[in-house]
């Protein structure tokens, strides 16, 4: 019983906790079951979702706690220090608040990648430093720096309810891997009371539901074969490393958008709204398209607090292009510290610009048109799909092998493919076929879920687990985005 207690209360660095643990669902429906009595009064459930929010991230990512607390501390105490200044004294605090946020995640995230690169161009010997990073530093960051940013251009009034700030920051279902959430859409729903209705639960848990299938039936299987090709390039038939390649497509899109789904879930269940943050991206018909459908809560931060302040369209046409392509490089560099991660996000930068360009220069004459639509579409996602490589292999030397052998003529024949993985090839086709589904449906399909009778959900959440058990590796499978 005592080591069972410690293995539920400490950390575990071999075991993190994660949402698709079976340990966090029982951890979750305890902490429901408690908050449903607590709810209707602000400060218990602000105390209560806080302590747990902090367990969690503790359960996550160790003493690193430790470090969150510090952070958000520092930054709390400046923006209201900056809150009651003007002039060059409010710039001031805002200053310290970027140096403090970005010069944390710069040393756990960055230390060694700046290191590397110094010793390359001074020949010196490199050897890294001993620097663990800390789960979800990348998306709190960007929290903190929105928050104390949105004071400093008097968006929001600077909060005076430390518990409610530090609640904002911590609050567990977005803590580790997004949405990156708003103080000026979150902050306002801790001031009035929290209303939970039974639909708004349910549709909650068709989400938690929707997302946990992505994650660890698809994305998880899928990830199996995968990393057979992505670990030995130019070892498997040009068929094969194809699939692999769109493989890679549709498990980082169920993996990190089935980490959101559970999240905004779990956090309508208990009367919050986190937003929206994919909605369909492989079926855009553009790359600016696309970026306004994947991770919508990073691109339009990326947009709002880089963008814009560079200029954004505001100062001629070579600005704007140029302003894309360093946005862009800026957001891939915050997805790693790695040269393949920039050349990810100055690809997409100089294919916005391009986008931009076409845009302007047909003015929207064939934008109406089935096939500009269908080619488009064709274009998209294969520069999109194609980037991915770079995304996921270990180097440049892996992915151009990887796209290479893709047009060597392959001595396995199609149908040999699908007779030796028939289940890969029947996930993905159910992958992309739920994809196709318009946006507009889907609130048919939640209304449907919830108008269902109970034992019809019962069955449906048994089925969902025994998916989960048949297809499941050795170990629970953590999160594609926890890494960033």
């Amino acid at each position: 019983m005592i080591e069972l207690l410690k293995s539920i209360l400490f950390y575990h660095p071999e075991e993190p906790l994660m949402f698709n643990s079976f340990l966090f669902m029982f951890l979750f429906a305890l902490v429901l079951t408690v908050y449903a009595s607590i709810y209707r009064n602000a400060l218990s459930r602000t105390l209560f979702l806080l302590a747990f929010s902090l367990f969690f991230y503790y359960k996550s990512s160790g003493m690193f706690v430790l470090l969150l607390l510090g952070t958000l501390v520092v930054v709390y105490i400046l923006t209201w220090m900056m809150s009651g200044c003007e002039g060059k004294w409010r710039k001031g605090f805002l200053i310290g608040n970027i140096v403090v946020v970005l010069g944390v995640l710069a040393y756990f995230k960055y230390a060694n990648f700046f290191y590397e690169n110094w010793c390359m161009i001074t020949r010196g010997q490199f050897r890294a430093l001993d620097i663990l990073l800390p789960v979800g530093i990348s998306f709190y960051s960007f929290q903190l720096l929105s928050y104390a940013i949105d004071v400093y251009r008097k968006e929001i009034d600077h909060e005076k309810n430390f518990l409610n700030y530090a609640f904002y920051i911590t609050f567990f279902p977005q803590l580790v891997a997004g949405p990156i959430v708003r103080a000026k859409n979150f902050l306002p729903q801790l001031r009035k009371p929290v209303r939970i209705r039974k639909d708004e639960i349910e549709k909650g848990a068709f989400l938690v539901m929707q997302g946990l299938f992505k994650k660890a039936v698809i994305a998880d299987y899928l990830a199996q074969y995968n990393d057979l090709v992505f670990g030995n390039p130019g070892g498997y038939s040009g068929c094969a490393t194809l699939f692999a390649i769109y493989g890679y497509a549709i498990q980082i899109y169920c993996d990190f958008s089935g980490y959101t789904d559970m999240a905004i879930g779990m956090g309508k269940m208990m009367g919050f709204d986190l937003g929206v943050n994919f909605n369909k991206p492989y079926q855009s018909t553009s790359l600016t398209d696309f970026w306004r459908r994947w991770h919508i809560s990073l691109s339009s931060w990326l947009r709002d607090y880089l963008y814009i302040p560079l200029g954004g369209n505001r100062k001629g046409k070579i600005r704007t292009y140029v302003n894309l392509f360093l946005t862009m490089l800026i957001g891939g560099l915050w997805h790693g510290a790695n040269w393949k991660f920039v050349f990810w996000g100055g690809m997409h930068g100089a294919g916005l610009a391009v986008d931009k360009i076409w845009r302007k220069k047909t003015n929207g004459r064939y934008e109406g048109k089935w096939y500009f639509k269908v080619l488009g579409w064709f274009i998209t996602i294969h520069f999109v799909v194609l980037l991915w490589v770079f995304f996921r292999a270990d180097s440049f030397a892996t992915a151009l092998t990887m796209i290479g052998h893709v047009f060597v003529p392959s001595e396995v024949p199609l149908h040999a493919f699908l007779d030796a993985r028939p289940l890969f090839v029947t996930l993905l086709a159910v992958s992309v076929a739920i994809h196709a589904i318009p946006s507009s449906q889907f609130p048919k399909v939640e209304n449907w879920y919830v108008n269902t009778p109970f034992w019809v959900k019962a069955i449906g959440f048994i089925l969902l687990i025994q998916l989960c058990l048949q297809l499941q590796s050795a170990e629970v499978q953590p999160f594609i985005y926890f890494q960033f």
